[in-house]
């Protein structure tokens, strides 16, 4: 029987410790996070590196404190560290800046609500039960917009402007071929949906969500160059979708779970015109690999939030089958898939 040699021990111990030091890493960069977005961090910086005391004085903290959490920001990349012991902005940050479209991105490490969900995945992993409604009695928009309307409009306009970066590459992926009506089936603000009119003049489209967030739409559907080739119609997808050619649902599937999913899609297929295709943009988890750490924490972030989560290729044609429409494919983008299904002829 061979033994490991010293070299190989103490390789197999550091690189076990460096897998270590990685999710001790992840355990605390959350709370780091939302405590320089608590802080206003990213706007107290300003334009020009700043000493732990000056940054102090902005915020109205304990410069030994506050010295302490820069310092540990700078570690995980948040910040940067320049000469003389001064603080400036990384990429990261300065994305934050209320100024900058991203700064909404921050909004959600901020809710209180979250974090308390997240902090029971223990005991709801036993019953199966989503935790943020385990802890609140309620599911999560119900929640914001009745303890914190503010909040809930910022997570919405956040979701609004993470979803948009994959514009471009939904338009790409969707093949209209003869279509002549969109309906954008919780589609929000209607990013997605107007750049698809902007892109195909021939096009008109339906603007299908519920009253709270249509009423943030974009300016060009409601009143601008779009108006004239966008209906905005309001209601719940479970129950009825407005007749079209074409359905799009982008990351509205991972919010439910599959009993709800097989209603939303049996709604469209019982709406939809003669040949009509229907396309779900969603992440795809693998059959039988370990997803990719972003795709992974997005899952489990849909299963603590709503009771829900990513699904597989085969999860959604069970989907699609259960709801009268065939599984026709699903077409890779940057960071999303494009999944379509067809009306059964």
């Amino acid at each position: 029987m061979s033994e490991k040699t010293p070299e190989a021990t103490a390789t197999g111990a550091h690189g076990d410790s460096d897998v270590f030091g990685q999710i001790m890493t992840h355990l605390f960069a959350g709370p780091l996070l939302r405590a320089a977005l608590t802080l206003r961090l990213p706007d107290h910086l300003g334009d020009e590196p700043v000493t732990p005391d000056e940054l102090a004085r902005r915020v109205g903290a304990d410069t030994s404190a506050l010295n302490r959490l820069l310092r540990t920001l700078a570690s995980i990349g948040f910040l940067r560290h320049v000469e003389d012991g001064r603080y400036t902005h990384s990429a990261v940050s300065e994305l934050m800046r209320a100024s900058e479209a991203g700064s909404l991105l921050g909004h959600g490490v901020t809710i209180d609500a979250l974090w308390q969900a997240w902090s029971q995945v223990g005991p709801a992993v036993r019953t199966g039960e989503a935790p943020f409604r385990a802890v609140h009695g309620t599911d999560f928009y119900t929640y914001l917009s009745e303890h914190d309307p503010e909040q809930s409009a910022a997570f919405h306009a956040a979701m609004n402007h993470a979803t948009t970066q994959n514009n471009d590459d939904v338009v790409n992926a969707v093949d209209l071929g003869s279509a002549t009506l969109v309906v954008d089936v919780g589609g929000g603000r209607g990013g997605l949906l107007r750049d698809f009119l902007r892109r195909h003049n021939h096009l008109r489209g339906i603007l299908f969500d519920t009253e709270t967030v249509v009423g943030e739409v974009f300016a060009e559907l409601r009143t601008g160059d779009l108006a004239s080739r966008c209906e905005i119609v309001v209601g719940d997808a479970r129950e009825s979708v407005p007749a079209g050619d074409v359905y799009l649902l982008r990351f509205v599937l991972h919010n439910w779970d599959d009993e709800s999913c097989v209603r939303i899609l049996s709604r469209c297929a019982e709406a939809a015109r003669p040949g009509a295709r229907v396309f779900v943009v969603e992440s795809l988890l693998s059959e039988d690999e370990v997803p990719p750490a972003a795709t992974a924490l997005m899952d489990m972030g849909m299963y603590v939030t709503f009771g829900s989560g990513e699904r597989s290729a085969a999860e959604f044609r069970k989907l699609f089958d259960q709801a009268g429409l065939t599984y026709v494919g699903a077409t890779p983008t940057s960071w999303l898939h494009v999944l379509e299904a067809r009306l059964d002829a």
